[in-house]
């Protein structure tokens, strides 16, 4: 009857004891001195290139980048639990006809680039949304959205919002 608790007993003190292993500090290469991390600069330069939108627009653009996101979210939720029909649903979301509904004057102060991304971002989820309905296997639906993904993060390191005044 004391075995079960001499058990129990070690089992706690040994994964005590790699837990605080764990959580020591990191040891800079062959020194074993922790490493420490670098200070805040001072000045940090944002050279995006600015968006020119009213507080309005940008807050209808943020709205839009949010759900593109959410249906990335959707897609890979879908993916793991092998729904196709969620996936579809998902990407359709942030397909052409989310794009359609921002006002074309939001649309007509985007620079070129920023739109063609934007357009070329839409476009991609519909893709996925027709390819989910026709395949069970999600390796060129995650190709596609890793591929559609990328002018999201090109748009992000090339544009930004200027802050409203």
């Amino acid at each position: 009857m004391r075995l079960p608790y001499l058990c129990a007993i070690l089992a706690l003190l040994f994964s005590t004891a790699a837990f605080a292993q764990d959580m020591k500090p990191a040891t800079g290469g062959d020194t074993g001195s922790p490493v420490m991390a670098k200070p805040m600069p001072a000045k940090v330069d944002d050279n995006r290139q600015i968006v020119p939108l009213t507080e309005a627009e940008r807050a209808l653009v943020a709205i839009e980048m949010r759900q593109m996101l959410a249906s990335v979210q959707g897609v890979t939720d879908g993916l793991a639990k092998g729904d196709m029909a969620a996936v579809a649903e998902a990407a359709s979301r942030s397909g052409m006809v989310m794009m359609q509904e921002l006002p074309a004057p939001i649309r007509m102060k985007f620079p070129a680039t920023f739109g063609q991304m934007g357009m070329a971002s839409h476009k991609a989820f519909d893709q996925i949304a027709m390819k989910a309905k026709t395949t069970k296997d999600p390796a060129p639906i995650l190709k596609q959205l890793s591929e559609g993904m990328q002018n999201c993060v090109a748009c992000h390191a090339t544009y930004r919002f200027a802050q409203p005044k």
